[in-house]
């Protein structure tokens, strides 16, 4: 993946997680997602108006990221590695611990 120049990378998902966009990239001025070379999703923090996490009625923690205009985008972070076999005690604590550090990092780069 390339970045931008004077683009710097803040936050990239842990090893044996992705999300329903493929692998997750936080840098100063985007968050990217792909899959092998592919990007599947950008989005420019500029167009970010909120971002907060969610739980489903089964526990599952989202990302929900609503664009300017309307548009909400929810990522859920789920374990693919080795580790996902040690099962839902290991990976429910673990997929609320990585979406709250994402919404607060995105939350904090986030212009105003």
């Amino acid at each position: 993946m390339e970045f931008r120049e004077g683009e710097r990378l803040v936050l990239e998902l842990d090893d044996g997680w992705v999300t329903d966009y493929g692998k997750a990239v936080l840098t100063d001025r985007r968050l990217i997602f792909t899959k092998g070379e592919d990007t599947t999703l950008e989005i420019n923090l500029k167009h970010i108006g909120k971002v907060h996490s969610e739980v489903s009625f089964l526990g599952v923690v989202s990302m929900k990221i609503r664009i300017f205009g309307g548009q909400v985008f929810k990522v859920t972070f789920k374990c693919e590695g080795p580790k996902a076999i040690l099962g839902s005690s290991y990976t429910m604590p673990k997929q609320k611990e990585i979406t709250r550090r994402w919404v607060d990092t995105i939350d904090r780069l986030l212009p105003g």
